[in-house]
Order: structure tokens, then C-alpha cells, then sequence
């Protein structure tokens, strides 16, 4: 199955350019089997833009999709009324919800098209669209099985697993830890999955004491579960409203202390799942990378990552060109590139004698592929392109180690 990050963001969207990486829409994932079949997990903000790109992919073919929702906070329906596939006659959508009748799930869905909340009614959609209830249990949709758990949120709310194409994707946002019934529900859905996509909305400081009862999760408890539960990978979602890019990535590197596979969710991120295996890449980079005034320059590159025993891997490559917010550098093709990575860039004696300067960058690989433009006694080796994180800081900081 091949899934799709639309939007990560919690509450509210977040449209400010200090949100640009994470990206600023609410809840919205798509995941698509191999057999064609489209699932979308919830409908926040960022629904538009896939509806938008669904319109651009079929054309005049007609568009069918099956659409879960985990509960009716408007972060989480708010992108429905703007979903474009659904004005138009011939497509086909499936909402389920679990824990109300078909007919609830209808209401609650059309009640934010009704006056004085929009101007036009649901009944001007023209494409088919038809309302269930799971229940909270297991259904088989086109050779995937999906099975909903009751989560711990004011008004109720379902995470959802699905296992499909030997792989198992696990969406589990909008939960409170602390109640013993939940907390075991997420980690029933959670049990070997491949991805774990989980709400890291508040530190563990503010669930102890402002945030306490607002039905959210930190970094902290994403960690435990995954670890307790045998998860590959962790991507930390529903982003605050309030914290910028910086903030979530230092979340993310408080949540890698206590579990080393862990990502920020971000809009544009593109994760394929095939029988267990995964690959990462992210759309909303592209863009940025022809745009990025390029410095080409080889210099030696220490290249740092953590494997899943949490032992630190390293190797070193050989940087190629270098911008204001990524680099591409070839490496020995053993080089692990399914997760972030510390980069130290060492700049030669020629330019500072008897510094031994080492710039340091957190960086996240977007690209991998054969590189053949080198000696052949250096060996096989792939050419990587990586975003980074931050960027250096003064001496003495984690930024830059002299």
C-alpha cells in the first residue's frame, strides 16, 4: 500500500511560512492498495488539496473511495465542503464512522453544510455518496482489513488498522492516555504494525497539568507504545497549532532518546509499504530543491544514523553540491536511508589549518539512487539527496561540534 501525508496539523490550521515543513492542514491521509482501491482517513483542510490532485490523476474517469473518519471535531471534517471530487456526478464515496448509526453519521457530516455554517447544502454534491456505522470491530474493504478501536477523546473518537498487501498501517490520533480501556485499545491496534501514526500533540509536561483532559497524546507515550509494541516506524502527528517547525523537531528528537525510528508527519509525505518493506519520500520538497541556489562543492561527509537496536551506525561519504536547505552526497550503498540522519561536513585543513571544524546537520533523506561516477576502488556507492532540519548553530551547541 502507498500512503500519503495531506495533512498533519491538530485543532486548527496553520497556514504561517514558520509551519512550512510540517505544513499548516488538518487531518487528511490517503492510502492506496495495490489493487487500486482509495482509502482516506479523516477530512480536515487537507481533503482539498487531495480532492484537487484525485481531479488532476482520473480526469473524466469516474473516482471511488472510501472515506473513515475518526470522530466530528471540525479539524477533522472542516476540508469535506471543499472536496471537489464530490461535486462532480459519477464518483462514488463510502463515509463509515464507528460508534453511530448511519443516519447520525449523516447529520453530523451534513450539519456543517447547513445555515448559517455554509452556503450551500451536501445535497448539491452530485456524486454518490452513502453513510455507515463500523461498529467498533473488522471489515474487509476490497482485500483490506480494517479494524477500529474506541480512543480516549471528549465525545468519542476510533483509531483504525489496516493490513493490506502483507504490510500494516495503524492511525491512531486524537487519544489521552490514562484510561486503562483506551490505552489498551491503542496498543491492540498498534501490535506490529509497520507505521504508527500517532498523536504527539502536547508535551508530557502539559498533559500533567493545562492540557490535561483535552484528548490529546505526547511524543513520550508514541514512544512507549511503539517500543511495547513492536512498531517500525513512529510518525509523530497533529501537530500544535502553536509549535513551529523548530518545535517539532526537537519533539522528534526527544521522542528518537527513547525510540530511534521516529518521523514527523509533514505534508507531502509519501510512505510505500510493500509486504513490510518501506520506502520514504516527500512531494512537498521537490519545489524547494529547483529552486535552492546550489554551491557545488565536495567535501567529506560523516553521515550518522541510529539502527533499530538504537546502536549509532556510521560511514563516510563525499558531498556533491550544497544549498541553503538540502544536500546530495554519495555514500557506500550500504547506507541506511530510511530515517533521519546526522550529517558532520568536515572542512579541510586548507581552508581552517588546525581547526578541525565539523558542521553538523540533522538532515532527512528524500532521494536514493546508483551513483557510478567514482573510482572503482572506492567500492559501490549511491547518490543521496536530503533535506535538512536545522541548521548550524554557534560553537559549543549541538549544531556545530569543533
Amino acid at each position: 500500500m502507498r500512503i500519503k501525508i495531506w495533512g498533519a496539523r491538530g485543532t486548527t490550521s496553520a497556514p504561517e511560512r514558520r509551519n512550512s515543513r510540517y505544513g499548516g492542514n488538518t487531518p487528511c491521509v490517503e492510502v492506496r492498495l495495490a489493487n487500486g482501491t482509495l482509502i482516506v482517513l479523516d477530512g480536515g483542510t487537507g481533503l482539498r488539496p487531495l480532492g484537487n490532485s484525485l481531479q488532476r490523476e482520473f480526469g473524466e474517469r469516474p473516482v471511488v473511495g472510501f472515506v473513515f473518519l475518526t470522530h466530528f471535531h471540525w479539524d477533522h471534517i472542516q476540508g469535506i465542503p471543499f472536496f471537489l471530487p464530490l461535486y462532480k456526478a459519477g464518483n462514488l464515496f463510502w463515509f463509515h464512522s464507528a460508534g453511530r448509526s448511519g443516519l447520525a453519521t449523516q447529520a453530523a457530516i451534513e450539519g456543517q453544510m447547513t445555515n448559517p455554517y455554509f452556503p450551500v447544502k451536501m445535497d448539491v454534491m452530485q456524486a454518490a455518496h452513502h453513510f455507515f456505522d463500523l461498529g467498533c470491530g473488522s471489515i474487509n474493504v476490497n482485500k483490506a482489513i480494517i479494524t477500529s478501536r474506541p480512543l480516549n477523546h471528549p465525545q468519542g473518537c476510533v483509531g483504525y488498522r489496516i493490513q493490506a498487501d502483507g504490510s500494516t498501517f495503524v492511525y491512531a490520533t486524537d487519544t489521552e492516555p490514562g484510561s486503562p480501556d483506551h490505552d489498551r485499545s491503542v496498543r491492540d491496534l498498534a501490535q506490529g504494525a509497520d507505521i504508527l501514526v500517532y498523536d504527539a500533540q502536547y508535551t508530557p509536561e502539559q498533559l500533567q497539568h493545562q492540557k490535561k483532559g483535552w484528548g490529546h497524546s505526547s511524543w513520550l507515550e508514541g514512544a512507549r507504545i511503539a517500543q511495547e509494541c513492536g512498531v517500525k516506524h513512529l510518525l509523530l502527528y497533529h501537530h500544535d497549532p502553536a509549535n513551529n517547525d523548530d518545535d517539532v523537531d526537537q519533539l522528534v528528537e526527544l521522542a528518537r532518546q527513547q525510540f530511534p525510528s521516529v518521523v514527523g508527519a509533514a505534508e507531502g509525505m509519501r510512505i510505500d509499504l510493500y509486504g513490510g518493506a518501506v520506502r520514504w519520500a516527500n512531494d512537498g520538497l521537490a519545489e524547494d530543491r529547483r529552486c535552492a541556489r546550489r554551491l557545488r562543492v565536495e567535501l567529506p561527509v560523516y553521515v550518522r544514523w541510529r539502527d533499530l537496536g538504537g546502536r549509532q551506525v556510521e560511514t563516510q561519504g563525499l558531498t556533491r553540491d550544497l544549498s541553503e536547505g538540502g544536500i546530495y552526497f554519495t555514500a557506500p550503498a550500504e547506507l541506511n536511508t530510511q530515517q533521519t540522519m546526522d550529517l558532520g561536513l568536515k572542512l579541510p585543513e586548507e581552508i581552517m589549518p588546525g581547526t578541525g571544524l565539523e558542521v553538523r546537520y540533522l538532515a532527512k533523506p528524500v532521494r536514493k539512487e546508483k551513483f557510478n561516477e567514482i573510482p572503482s576502488s572506492a567500492g559501490t556507492a549511491v547518490g543521496v539527496a536530503a533535506r535538512f532540519f536545522n541548521f548550524p548553530r554557534e560553537a559549543g551547541k549541538s549544531g556545530v561540534a569543533v
